[in-house]
């Protein structure tokens, strides 16, 4: 389906096996570091993790983008200050990562609205609904940026926006996203949401 759509952005060269697959395109910016002389754009209908498995080395760049329905107007207004919270964030190296420590307890005072969540494969609604989309594009890019995974855990019920295995509950006080920073320099965190569609990057800070 089309909304379940990833995209990939890896600054790698562990790229061989994709270029033999044929399923990626060169882009003619310039890379982030000397990996490449040129970033790899790869931009796939099916999670790169069924075709070739997360690098074993971290990566200078790696972005995930998820879609999501502007018409459900309290879950967009989630997405959007979640995705704001955690926008430029920085993590030092070997410094951990909490999406639950980062936003905080949802509230109403925060700007959060009454949406859709899961509840033991249920539905219901819940303050903060859809910010769980934001911690899966997330633990997209941060698994295929070669961060180390501390902690996370599958929805209860399958999410439209991600492929099955690939989404990361969250709830304040409950589960989490964790993640380390495997890098020896600093790693921000961009995250935009914007006309239906959701990207979550983390970027190397060279210096």
């Amino acid at each position: 389906m089309k909304e379940n759509k990833i995209n990939f952005i890896l600054l790698s060269t562990r790229t061989l096996l994709v270029l033999i697959l044929g399923l990626i395109t060169l882009n003619g910016c310039t890379a982030a570091s000397g990996v490449a002389e040129s970033p790899i754009v790869m931009s796939l209908a099916e999670t790169v993790s069924e075709i070739v498995a997360a690098p074993s080395v971290p990566i200078e760049k790696a972005s995930c983008t998820t879609k999501y329905d502007v018409k459900q107007k309290n879950r967009t207004i989630n997405l959007e200050i979640a995705a704001k919270t955690i926008n430029n964030m920085t993590l030092n190296p070997g410094e951990v990562f909490s999406f639950n420590e980062a936003l905080g307890k949802l509230t109403r005072d925060k700007g959060y609205k009454s949406a859709k969540i899961f509840v033991k494969g249920k539905e219901e609604q819940g303050i903060g609904g859809g910010v769980c989309q934001v911690s899966s594009t997330l633990y997209n890019a941060a698994d295929y940026g070669g961060m180390k995974i501390v902690e996370r855990h599958a929805h209860s019920k399958k999410v439209f926006y991600v492929e099955e295995g690939r989404d990361a509950a969250t709830s304040y006080g409950g589960v989490d996203l964790k993640f380390r920073n495997t890098l020896d320099c600093p790693v921000k965190i961009v995250a935009k949401a914007n006309d239906g569609e959701l990207t979550v990057s983390l970027e190397a800070v060279l210096s």
